[in-house]
């Protein structure tokens, strides 16, 4: 009803996670991360008065979230493929954008891997269908249970273990590799 105390409340007792939630199902970049937490804030708060208490506010919330950020997945995806001729383009020009400096000398193959298996381990995720994708993140990133998932996926509990599983199975596939 326009209480700013209760609507500062939900903020404190939601914004850590679901930074931790935008930062992981998006850019990787906390400022993207931020953003993207204020405006599912701002969504939900201009929709209050369409939630029917039927979820908690949390499941509700969390699935503004997640659409907030599969919004915005959707956008850079886009400018990415309009971009991306212009950025071959250039790279060609002489400006070797990849080149890095690196510095230690007893753990440099060690880095060099976790990097690798972390590359690896981002375009495995970036592979999967989108539902699979947010599914797993909120599973093992977030800790949510499976009931939490569904109501933030708008889901059936039985559609969110088959996304798991499958995400799970097309993970160990694509890093492989990595095992010992």
């Amino acid at each position: 009803g326009g209480n700013t105390w209760a609507m500062e409340e939900l903020v404190l007792r939601y914004r850590q996670k679901a930074f931790a939630v935008a930062y992981h199902l998006c850019s990787g970049e906390t400022q993207d991360a931020e953003d993207l937490v204020q405006e599912a804030f701002l969504r939900a708060f201009r929709n209050l008065k369409k939630f029917q208490g039927k979820s908690t506010f949390y499941t509700w919330f969390y699935r503004i979230l997640v659409n907030v950020c599969l919004d915005s997945i959707r956008r850079r995806n886009r400018w990415q493929r309009i971009l991306s001729p212009w950025v071959s383009w250039k790279r060609q020009g002489g400006s070797n954008m990849e080149a890095e400096d690196v510095e230690g000398s007893v753990d440099v193959v060690r880095e060099i891997d976790n990097r690798q298996l972390s590359k690896d381990l981002e375009r495995a995720m970036k592979a999967l269908p989108e539902k699979q994708r947010v599914a797993f993140q909120l599973k093992v990133l977030h800790g949510m249970s499976i009931n939490e998932i569904a109501g933030v996926m708008g889901a059936a509990e039985g559609t969110v273990k088959s996304h798991l599983f499958r995400a799970t199975h097309s993970l160990r596939q694509a890093l492989k590799t990595w095992e010992d």
